[in-house]
Formats: C-alpha cells, sequence, structure tokens
C-alpha cells in the first residue's frame, strides 16, 4: 500500500476507534482518489501521492494551505466544493 493511504488509514482509525479498517480504507482511498493522490479505481500511487505520501503531516498540511492562500488571491475559492464543511 502506498505510505500516503496507510498513514490515512492510520489517521481515520485513530479518530473512529470502533470502525473496521475496511471502511476506514474505503474511505481514504475514495478521499485520496478524490485529491488525486490515487489513481481512479485504485490503489495505486500518483506521482503527487507518491511525492505527498513522502512528506509529513505538518508538510503536507502547510502545501495545502498554500495552495488555499494561492486560489484565494486568484479569486477560485468559490470553484471548491466546500458543501459539508463546518
Amino acid at each position: 500500500m502506498p505510505k500516503i493511504l496507510d498513514d490515512a488509514v492510520e489517521s481515520i482509525m485513530k479518530k473512529n476507534p470502533d470502525m473496521s479498517k475496511s471502511s476506514a480504507y474505503a474511505i481514504a482511498t475514495k478521499s485520496l482518489q478524490k485529491s488525486g493522490d490515487l489513481k481512479e479505481g485504485s490503489q495505486e500511487a500518483t506521482k503527487k501521492g507518491d511525492r505527498r505520501g513522502e512528506m509529513s503531516k505538518a508538510t503536507r498540511a502547510r502545501t495545502r494551505a498554500r495552495k488555499y492562500k494561492i486560489e484565494r488571491k486568484m479569486g477560485r475559492k468559490e470553484e471548491r466544493n466546500t458543501s459539508g464543511r463546518n
């Protein structure tokens, strides 16, 4: 399994200890496929997924924040799907 997938499953299991491991893998896989870290329809990492899998959680958060900051400056915030977020 790609490191980024294992990290995501570990994080999901930490927040929901009573969840089954297969459910955590399903959630993590779908989420990472949607973000482009895994190839569609598989658990194989893309180049982006390999690169992000080698980063620490803090580094991934910083790069994500930097990306969103750039998008806000360009006025692209409305294009992102933020439904379901608090």
